[in-house]
């Protein structure tokens, strides 16, 4: 008698072997399927299968939901290997009518079931709960005007707008009256670390008295995991949660476009429900790399037909630029925000300094960067070797590559030994002076987190590597160091959150589903004063027109 496992295998082994599922999709479902079997189900029909093994899936796209609507288009963007699957329906009654007659594995909403099937959208149950509390707990917080949400690209002044409000409203407080408890975070360690030093100095630039910017940085911004108090080795990995809420009076978060679904529902369901939450971001930017689109389905909602209702009325989104030093960048986001490929192929054409295009098509002008960027990495190794903290930190900033892929002759990797080889480096020295590095897993010990950005200096006999901004600088020795990769050149993902003087985008050399419109506007905007795009036009072309398109029924649940 075939297993389970066996028979779906066979059954859907034309998507499995063409990468549109996985085993491990078919290995989930087989065992829910066996388990509803126990009890007398009897075995789903193909469609119903597929289509539950592509709800395992949503994860890995970044979806919280199938969404049979687009069910075609979805397809169409798969990256596959081999042949590609069977023709699949293209109307949504096939697969609704197949899902709804496997009653024991999928439910309507408020069904206890492993999938829910919410109209044309099938969800994970967990993932449908998530999403229909979020909207839940949006609404009751827009309705209570218990919540903010400040929406706005790279220059519009968010956090000068944040830190005149904080000012304003703790410099009204009648004297000796309480000022509210305050909790600052961000998605990443660096985001937060940034958003503690900027906040401290546009509250200066506020006129913010003593006492004042004494309680706005009483607590620095931390990650929104360190907020919640994460800890994966207990039975309840949130310290903080609905039954026992966060202590404070008013949560800001910056960066919220990077937060997933599941952690804004964490966030949301933990927060006080006496107190303020004001999210700030800019929802052009990437999403987090988990599933969910939040900050971008408020953005959808905010720009509705829905101007009398009390969410509308809680998003404000400014516009207005005030970055003075580069207007060529800002154009060139612009343009790439707005899915214009001819106006951003003008302002790269005819860059006058802080914006430069390169095909590496063209290998003097490719190399003229490669040389650049190790002239660069150069600087950094003399910076380190002075040690004077605040200067390598600073030189650190002045220049970074940041690359659409991993792999590839234009990806991470490549660009790493690229630049070390001409670094003349000794073989199998890792701890070389002038290393930039990244710490890849959080450490608590260290007080480091995924995504903390350092550089290797050298202290008496032993390597150090020092981490944080100029003027707030940590030590740590390298011995001390587990989890970290070298960063000449690092994703245009892990950047979120940073910002460097000069920014060199590398594109691979073929058009590629994961270089979409809201990587390219990512990396463009992590420079302050400038740009380099190295890539194909086929392929930026193909950047600026392909949005990510994740599928999420959010913004139709907040109406």
């Amino acid at each position: 008698m075939n297993t389970p496992t066996f028979t779906i295998t066979s059954t859907l082994e034309r998507e499995r072997s063409s990468g549109v599922i996985s085993r491990d999709d078919i290995a989930a479902v087989s065992l829910l399927v066996e388990m509803a079997g126990r009890d007398g189900a009897a075995e789903p029909d193909r469609l119903a299968l597929l289509g539950m093994c592509l709800a395992m899936r949503t994860v890995r796209d970044g979806h919280t939901c199938v969404d049979f609507n687009r069910i075609g288009e979805w397809a169409a963007g798969l990256e596959l290997r081999g042949a590609e699957p069977a023709s699949w329906p293209a109307t949504i009654t096939p697969w609704t009518t197949a899902l709804a007659a496997a009653d024991r594995l999928v439910g309507p909403p408020g069904s206890r079931r492993p999938f829910i099937l919410d109209g044309a959208r099938l969800y994970l149950g967990r993932s449908y709960d998530e999403e229909a509390e979020i909207a839940r707990i949006v609404r009751e917080r827009a309705a209570g005007r218990r919540l903010q949400i400040l929406l706005g690209g790279p220059g519009t002044g968010k956090t000068t707008k944040v830190a005149r409000d904080l000012v304003a409203s703790f410099s009204s407080l009648p004297a000796g009256a309480p000022r509210p408890r305050l909790a600052l975070a961000a998605p990443t360690g660096k985001a937060a670390a940034r958003m503690s030093e900027v906040l401290r100095k546009r509250c200066q630039d506020a006129g913010a008295s003593a006492d004042v910017l004494a309680a706005v940085t009483a607590e620095p911004a931390r990650t929104v995991h360190k907020l919640l108090g994460y800890n994966p080795s207990r039975h309840h990995r949130y310290h903080y949660h609905a039954g026992n809420p966060l202590p404070y009076d008013l949560v800001i978060v910056d960066e919220a476009s990077m937060l997933s679904s599941a952690l804004m529902h964490r966030l949301l369901s933990a927060v006080h429900p006496d107190a303020q939450v004001r999210l700030v971001g800019d929802p052009d930017q990437l999403a987090s790399v988990d599933a969910g689109t939040v900050l971008g389905d408020l953005a959808m909602f905010g720009s509705g037909a829905h101007r009398g209702s009390p969410l509308h009325a809680a998003i404000e989104t400014l516009t207005t630029i005030h970055r003075a030093e580069s207007p060529e960048i800002i154009e060139l986001a612009a343009a790439i925000r707005d899915g214009d490929p001819d106006q951003a192929f003008d302002v790269l054409a005819g860059g006058s300094g802080s914006v430069a295009w390169v095909d590496p098509a063209h290998r003097s002008q490719l190399d003229a960067v490669v040389a650049e960027v190790v002239g660069h990495a150069e600087s950094l190794r003399k910076a380190a070797r002075r040690g004077e903290a605040a200067d390598v930190l600073t030189t650190k900033s002045q220049l970074q590559v940041l690359c659409g892929h991993r792999d590839g002759a234009m990806g991470v990797a490549a660009w790493n030994s690229r630049v070390e080889r001409q670094l003349m480096l000794a073989p199998g020295e890792p701890w070389y002076v002038g290393r930039p590095l990244m710490i890849t897993r959080n450490s608590r010990a260290l007080g480091l987190a995924n995504g903390d950005v350092g550089v290797v200096v050298p202290q008496g006999r032993r390597m150090d590597a020092l981490f944080g901004l100029p003027d707030d600088v940590q030590r740590v020795p390298v011995t001390r160091l587990e989890h970290v990769a070298t960063v000449h050149a690092l994703t245009i993902h892990k950047s979120q959150g940073s910002e460097y003087d000069h920014a060199v985008i590398v594109l691979p050399e073929q058009p590629s589903r994961i270089v979409t419109r809201e990587l390219l506007y990512t990396g463009v905007t992590r420079a302050r004063a400038k740009v380099t795009v190295v890539g194909p036009r086929e392929v930026i072309k193909a950047a600026i027109t392909t949005p990510i398109r994740r599928a999420t029924g959010l913004a139709e649940r907040l109406a």
